[in-house]
C-alpha cells in the first residue's frame, strides 16, 4: 500500500508539472502573439499615420511569392497632377496574406530605382528576363521605384489640354524642375527606408533616370551606399569652359519657355499613338489613320543584314520596330534588324518586347527638365543649377550602349572629361551593338546587363 501510495504521489505530482508546463507554454504563446499583435497595430499606425495612401497589391504570375506593393502621396503645390507613387517589388516566401509592410529578409539588399523619361515606375511586364524591378526582387532584393508626377498627366492630344479646361495644369508643369523631381525621390526614399528599416540603399538610375540619380546623390549621398547607371549617366563628364552657358542666358531661357508654339511646357514622345496601338492590335494590318507602307517606298530602307523574318511590313508591330530602330540613327534606340553575335538568329530585342515597353510610355515630359541639362551640360558644377557635387564618394557601375558610348569611346576618355565621384572603385561595361532599349529589355538583357548588375552588388553588401 505504501509502494502503490508512493507511486501513486508521484504520478500526481507527475500530471500536475506537465499541466503547469502547458499553461506556462500558452501563457508564453499567448504573450508573444499579443506582442507581435501589438507590434503591427503600432506598425500599421506608424504608416498609416502618414501622408501616404496604400493603393493594394499586385502579385506576379511568374512566380506567387514576388508582390509589388503600391503607394500614393500628394506633393507641393498640390494640383491635380501633382502626385507620386511609391512602388515595392518583393520577393515574400512566408507572406499569403500580402502584408504591405514587412521586413526585407536581408536590409542589405534594398534597391531604389529611377525609371527614365516617358517610362514608368509603375511597369506591368512582370517577366523577370525583361523587367528589372522584378528581376531583382526574384533575386531577393527590396526594390522600389519611383512613379513620377508624369504618369499622371492624362494622355490628351496637345490641342486638346485648352479644350478641356486644363490650360493652367498644363502651364504649371512648366515648374517640374530637376529640383522638383529630386524632392520628389528623397520623399519617396525617405518611405522605402522607414518601410525595410534601413539607412542606406543602392541607387539604379536607367535613361534620364540616370541624370536623375547623379543630381540626387548631389545633395543625399548619405542615403546611399552604391550607384547603378544604366545607359544614363556616366561616372564621367566632358568640361568645355568655352561651350558653358550663362545664368543670365538660363534665366532668359526659361522665361522664354512658355511663349513657344505648339506644346511648350511638354515633350511628347516620339510615335505615341502608333506605340498604343500597336500595343493594343499589333497585328493590325493598317497604321494609325493610313495603309502600311509598301516595303520598297521606305527611307531608309530596312538593312541588307535583317533576318528574314524581319525584312517585311506585314503588321503594324512591324512599322512600330522601323521606326524604333531609325528614330535617333540607327540602332540606337534599339537595335532591331541586328542579329546578335553568336546567338541562334535572334536580334538584339525581339518585337514582342519593343512593342511592350513603347505601349507602356507615358505621352509627356516636362520641358523644363530638358531645358536644364542643356544648361548643366559642358559643367562639372554648374554654379547657378544646384545639382552636382564631385566630393561624393560611392561605388558606381555604368552600362553604355552605342548611344553612350559609340564604339566604345566611352572606355578611352579625352582629358577633358572629370569625375563625378571621388571613389576608385569605377565599373564602365560597353555593351557592343546594343541599342538604348536593348540594355534594359533586349534579348541577352539579362546575362549581358541584368545578372552583372546583381553580382556586382552582392560584393558590394
Amino acid at each position: 500500500m505504501q509502494y502503490r501510495f508512493y507511486f501513486g504521489t508521484n504520478i500526481k505530482c507527475f500530471v500536475s508539472k506537465l499541466k503547469r508546463r502547458r499553461i506556462m507554454k500558452k501563457l508564453v504563446y499567448y504573450s508573444m502573439a499579443i506582442v507581435l499583435l501589438f507590434s503591427v497595430i503600432v506598425v500599421s499606425h506608424s504608416f498609416a499615420s502618414d501622408d501616404w495612401e496604400y493603393k493594394g497589391v499586385n502579385v506576379s504570375e511568374y512566380n506567387p511569392e514576388v508582390k509589388h506593393y503600391a503607394w500614393e502621396t500628394a506633393r507641393p503645390p498640390y494640383g491635380p497632377w501633382d502626385m507620386i507613387m511609391l512602388n515595392r517589388f518583393i520577393k515574400e516566401p512566408h507572406n499569403k496574406n500580402n502584408i504591405p509592410y514587412r521586413l526585407p529578409r536581408d536590409r542589405r539588399k534594398v534597391l531604389f530605382f529611377l525609371p527614365g523619361t516617358w517610362d514608368r515606375g509603375s511597369t506591368t511586364i512582370q517577366d523577370p528576363s525583361i523587367s528589372l524591378p522584378w528581376f531583382f526582387a526574384e533575386n531577393d532584393y527590396d526594390v522600389y521605384t519611383i512613379s513620377f508626377r508624369t504618369e499622371y498627366i492624362p494622355n490628351f492630344a496637345p490641342d486638346q489640354f485648352a479644350k478641356f479646361g486644363l490650360a493652367n495644369e498644363l502651364k504649371a508643369t512648366g515648374g517640374w524642375t530637376y529640383g522638383v523631381f529630386r524632392e520628389d525621390i528623397k520623399a519617396c526614399v525617405e518611405k522605402a527606408k522607414k518601410i525595410s528599416r534601413v539607412r542606406k540603399l543602392f541607387m539604379a538610375g536607367k535613361s534620364r533616370g540616370g541624370t536623375q540619380m547623379w543630381i540626387y546623390v548631389a545633395k543625399y549621398a548619405d542615403d546611399l551606399k552604391a550607384l547603378v547607371s544604366l545607359d544614363g549617366g556616366g561616372p564621367y563628364i566632358n568640361v568645355n569652359p568655352s561651350a558653358q552657358m550663362t545664368k543670365a542666358a538660363f534665366d532668359a531661357s526659361v522665361a522664354a519657355l512658355g511663349t513657344s508654339s505648339g506644346l511648350p511646357y511638354l515633350s511628347e514622345v516620339d510615335n505615341y499613338d502608333l506605340h498604343q496601338f500597336s500595343g493594343a492590335v499589333p497585328f493590325a494590318t493598317t497604321g494609325v489613320g493610313a495603309p502600311l507602307p509598301d516595303i520598297n517606298t521606305l527611307k531608309p530602307p530596312i538593312p541588307s543584314f535583317a533576318p528574314a523574318d524581319k525584312n517585311r511590313m506585314t503588321y503594324v508591330s512591324d512599322l512600330t520596330a522601323y521606326k524604333a530602330y531609325f528614330l535617333w540613327g540607327a540602332g540606337l534606340v534599339c537595335n532591331y534588324y541586328t542579329p546578335y553575335p553568336g546567338g541562334n538568329g535572334e536580334t538584339y530585342i525581339d518585337q514582342k518586347v519593343l512593342i511592350q515597353v513603347e505601349a507602356l510610355l507615358t505621352r509627356y515630359w516636362p520641358n523644363i527638365q530638358t531645358l536644364e541639362g542643356n544648361f548643366m551640360a559642358n559643367y562639372l558644377v554648374n554654379p547657378y543649377l544646384d545639382y552636382s557635387n564631385p566630393n561624393i564618394n560611392l561605388p558606381v557601375i555604368f552600362f553604355a550602349s552605342e548611344l553612350s558610348c559609340a564604339k566604345g569611346s566611352c572606355l578611352s576618355l579625352p582629358s577633358t572629361y572629370q569625375a563625378r565621384t571621388q571613389s576608385n572603385d569605377i565599373t564602365i561595361i560597353y555593351l557592343p551593338g546594343y541599342g538604348h532599349l536593348d540594355v534594359y529589355s533586349g534579348s541577352h538583357s539579362l546575362q549581358d546587363v541584368k545578372e552583372p548588375t546583381l553580382e556586382w552588388m552582392n560584393d558590394r553588401l
